[in-house]
């Protein structure tokens, strides 16, 4: 039952992650990453040639510095259509919006003076047909069969001529858009109602402030209108088939476009042969007149340059698009890998999840590169950023519970060795108590026989009573320390260190053939782990006694001598003996686990570890080894808390 609910909470944790990951932010902004990297790598990995099939006519800064400010009278404009018309392009699009007449007109001049003065103005010496120079527009833009632009979503507002607008021959009846419009902004009713064809020219970032995609379609009162690069496309064949069937489309900033000035086209100094047969788009870039965008390349591109990238992509067969369900097949990957992944870590099968981290990756690089040169992005973000997330926190949770087992098993390893010492502790208790007992057995007998001959007084009872409570005492004194070295208990105390030697040298299992000795005597208080640095000197004094039994037909006899000391605010406590020293071969080895120069019977080679254990782990301390002149040297640093 537990397998199973732990299994199950595994399994809601996994579907919360798929949720949160699909709604996030942070990863929609990677994931963009992702494309912008691959839209930099094939870029760069291709022939970096020039746009073939559009050109930007741009009104510039120049040009507005030679015609003046904009809005141009409108027989400019026309007259700028009629000069690109003239050098036979393929097709023009009018980035360019006309809501309403203009004022500039001779025509709209005399309605003016008319109205508010009520003057008759004449211009008898302009002719008729330039009198009304939005009728020149138009026969400009019908004449040229150019492309005007619409604005859907503008405000609540649209005027009654813009919301009976249908486009011309309707076949998108099969395509679907999310996108709808409430509002729509036109151009005047009688420009807009005499021109058949039109497209709308909204544009927008993406949430991280970078331009990369654009609709292809938007829905306005139930009914389905084309982009503007797409409808100026349909100007030249209303037939034109899309390799998509998805409405919004990733557009490719890599390649150059050639831009004119307006300027240049109205001077003629623009040859024919760099229009002829080419797609324009009749724009502006001038900052106030229409907003620019940031790609990823940090290119500032313009609404027209966006529709003309737009209209490349098509004619290239390159469009790109980015289709919503990818987001969710790469999350429903993501959670049946992670719960192998799970199952793996669980196993501790280390190099399967290896193993299987590097073929997810090559498959899946495969299928993003081979899907991107077909035209669609896969949102490879949405698998590869939270199966990383997921990996890290799985590894980092196992880490954790791999170094609790470490130190539960540590900690069982010390636990051992005081169990594998009990021996030597038992015989020590009796070698510790019978001198004691002897003597208290001694004096019940004394105070039997002063009994027996009528002398045991009241003042000789309080002296055998008394030399008994000495001795029960330094029995209760012995069980204490012997407490003290076999408990579990973990809290911190603060002791002196005087205390702690004379309990570690009265636990130790003597030797007539060794001495020793507390020779520097610097008393201090420390804060730690009273039995475990009992424990560590037990280590070291244990160790010397043997060094010293074993080099006795080198030396007349052993000798060990504890220093306590500190410097600043550290404590040393170092064990010094003659028995020979360690061959500093091995000094690096002996804090190994295992590793031990005693005889098989006489060592398991865990003491040392141990101890460093205890040193380093519980006690935040370090030990050091050196050679003296006649034996080994082993020191406790250990920090003085204040």
């Amino acid at each position: 039952m537990v397998k199973i609910g732990r299994y199950i909470g595994t399994v809601g944790l996994l579907l919360l992650l798929y949720l949160y990951f699909y709604s996030s932010e942070h990863i929609k902004k990677i994931d963009y990453q992702f494309y912008d990297f691959m839209v930099g790598f094939f870029y760069q990995n291709s022939e970096q040639d020039t746009g073939s099939y559009t050109v930007v006519v741009d009104i510039d800064e120049k040009s507005l510095h030679q015609l003046g400010q904009w809005p141009w009278p409108r027989v400019v404009d026309a007259e700028l259509i009629n000069k690109i018309k003239d050098m036979n392009p393929s097709a023009i699009g009018i980035n360019i919006l006309f809501p309403e007449k203009d004022r500039a007109s001779p025509s709209s001049i005399q309605r003016f003076y008319k109205f508010f003065f009520d003057l008759d103005i004449h211009f008898d010496e302009i002719p008729k047909k330039f009198k009304d120079n939005d009728k020149l527009l138009y026969y400009a833009i019908k004449e040229s069969d150019a492309t005007l632009a619409t604005y859907f979503n503008n405000s609540l507002y649209t005027a009654s001529h813009c919301e009976k607008l249908s486009y011309k021959n309707n076949f998108f009846y099969n395509i679907k858009s999310e996108l709808t419009a409430p509002s729509l902004l036109c151009n005047h009713k009688q420009l807009q109602n005499n021109i058949d064809n039109f497209g709308f020219i909204n544009a927008w970032m993406d949430s991280d402030g970078i331009f990369r995609r654009v609709p292809l379609f938007m829905s306005y009162r139930g009914e389905l209108f084309p982009s503007f690069a797409l409808a100026t496309l349909l100007s030249i064949d209303e037939n034109i088939k899309l390799d998509t069937e998805y409405n919004i489309v990733l557009v490719d900033f890599s390649k150059k476009l050639k831009i004119f000035s307006a300027i240049d086209i109205l001077s003629n100094k623009i040859p024919p042969k760099e229009i002829q047969g080419k797609v324009i788009i009749l724009g502006s870039s001038i900052v106030g007149l229409n907003p620019t965008y940031t790609t990823s390349n940090a290119k500032q591109v313009s609404n027209s340059m966006i529709h003309a990238f737009v209209i490349e992509s098509i004619l290239n067969d390159s469009l790109v698009t980015q289709p919503e369900e990818y987001k969710r097949i790469n999350l429903l990957f993501f959670f049946l890998i992670s719960m192998l992944v799970i199952t793996l870590f669980n196993k501790r099968l280390y190099m399967h999840i290896a193993t299987l981290f590097v073929i997810t990756f090559i498959i899946s690089s495969y299928w993003l590169i081979y899907s991107y040169i077909n035209g669609v992005y896969i949102s490879i973000g949405y698998f590869w950023i939270p199966s990383l997330y997921f990996f890290v926190f799985i590894l980092i949770y196992h880490v954790n519970v791999m170094n609790k087992e470490k130190q539960e098993q540590e900690k069982l390893l010390i636990r051992q060795n005081k169990l594998a010492s009990m021996g030597e502790m038992i015989s020590l208790i009796a070698h510790q108590w019978r001198q004691p007992l002897s003597a208290i057995n001694g004096i019940v007998l004394n105070m039997d026989m002063d009994e027996q001959k009528k002398l045991l007084n009241r003042e000789r009872l309080d002296d055998y009573l008394n030399q008994i409570e000495d001795k029960t005492a330094y029995l209760s004194q012995t069980i204490g320390d012997f407490t003290d070295f076999f408990s579990t208990n973990k809290t911190e105390e603060t002791f002196f260190i005087s205390d702690i030697i004379k309990q570690a040298m009265q636990l130790i299992v003597s030797s007539k053939d060794v001495t020793i000795e507390h020779r520097k005597k610097e008393d201090f208080e420390i804060t730690g782990y009273r039995g475990e640095l009992i424990q560590s000197l037990l280590v070291l004094l244990n160790n010397s006694i043997y060094a010293c039994k074993e080099n006795l037909s080198k030396i007349d006899r052993g000798y060990i001598m504890i220093d306590t000391y500190s410097v600043e605010n550290k404590a040393f406590i170092s064990v010094e003996d003659n028995g020979g020293g360690i061959d500093m071969k091995k000094s690096q080895k002996i804090f190994n686990p295992y590793f031990t120069t005693k005889l098989k019977h006489s060592g398991t080679g865990l003491g040392l570890y141990i101890l460093k254990l205890i040193v380093e782990d519980s006690m935040n301390g370090k030990i050091y080894l050196v050679n003296g002149k006649e034996g080994a040297i082993f020191t406790i640093q250990i920090p003085i808390k204040n």
